[in-house]
This record gives C-alpha cells, sequence and structure tokens, in this order.
C-alpha cells in the first residue's frame, strides 16, 4: 500500500501530531511520541503521553476519529493518516522501548537543527496511552503541488 517515501515518513525521529474532535466539532491536538504498525499502515498504534492527551482520549471515546501528522523535521517531507480509533488503554511495559527508541531518535533531528537533546529527552512520553486506529485515508502534507492530495 505505501511507497518508500510515506515509510519514510513514519521512521523513529519524526515529529508526530494527533489531532482530534469532540462531539461538537471543536479541534484538540497533542503531541504523540511513537508510532507503531505491524500490517503496512492498514492499522497503527499512536502513543501519546499521559500528561498531556486527557482531551484526545476523551475525544476519541466520544467520537473514534483520529489523525496522525507524521513529518520529517529536516525537510518536512509529511504525511497525515485519518482514521478510526477502535481501543485507547495505557501502554504496557513491553511497548516503552517504541516509545524511547522514538523520542531518542527525535532528539537527534531536532539536535541537527540547533535544539539540544537535554529539551527533546524532557518532553512527557511515559506513562502514556496506546490508541489503536484503523488508518482510512492517507494525505500528501508535504508543501507542495501534491499538498492535499490523497495517497489512499
Amino acid at each position: 500500500m505505501t511507497d518508500q517515501r510515506v515509510k519514510r515518513c513514519l521512521d523513529p525521529g519524526m515529529s508526530l501530531l494527533v489531532g482530534t474532535v469532540d462531539a461538537d466539532g471543536a479541534p484538540s491536538c497533542c503531541r504523540a511520541v511513537g508510532l507503531a504498525s505491524n500490517d503496512d499502515l492498514a492499522t497503527v498504534t499512536v502513543y501519546l503521553p499521559l500528561a498531556t492527551s486527557q482531551r484526545i482520549i476523551q475525544d476519541v471515546a466520544t467520537t473514534h476519529r483520529i489523525a496522525v501528522a507524521a513529518t520529517h523535521v529536516i525537510d518536512h517531507c509529511s504525511v497525515q493518516l485519518k482514521g478510526t480509533a477502535s481501543t485507547a488503554r495505557l501502554a504496557r511495559q513491553d511497548e516503552a522501548p517504541v516509545i524511547t527508541e522514538w523520542l531518542d531518535a527525535f532528539s537527534s533531528v531536532l539536535d541537527a537543527v540547533g535544539v539540544p537533546r537535554r529539551v527533546t529527552l524532557s518532553l512527557n512520553h511515559w506513562p502514556a496511552f496506546a490508541v489503536e486506529m484503523r488508518v482510512d485515508q492517507l494525505f500528501e502534507q508535504t508543501p507542495g503541488p501534491n499538498a492535499g492530495s490523497q495517497l489512499k
């Protein structure tokens, strides 16, 4: 389903933002600290810090709608996954390495553009929620003539 460029945007180190809406359509957003998929992006698990994602979890429980934007900070290659959340739960201890790897890679990328690793590594990241979602749509978000076009 996905080409190498799209898969690259989902590697550890990408900037991840999650957006939701409540029952009235009011939006919410927070930084995610990890993403995993074992089925070529048909479904993903996105990890959200407990400390900053309460509103997102409330929205997911109400509407089940969720979007994840993954952006490579260096060249701004970006994709957006839109879908339906099926589960929101506390992340298990065996999932902590996914989050640690993602945060470590993200801190290295930001360090390359002048944000010290110690700053990025201080982001709230554990404990975390794990939100499992079915990816219904995939969009190009890289600035340029194809931005906003649907990839799936």
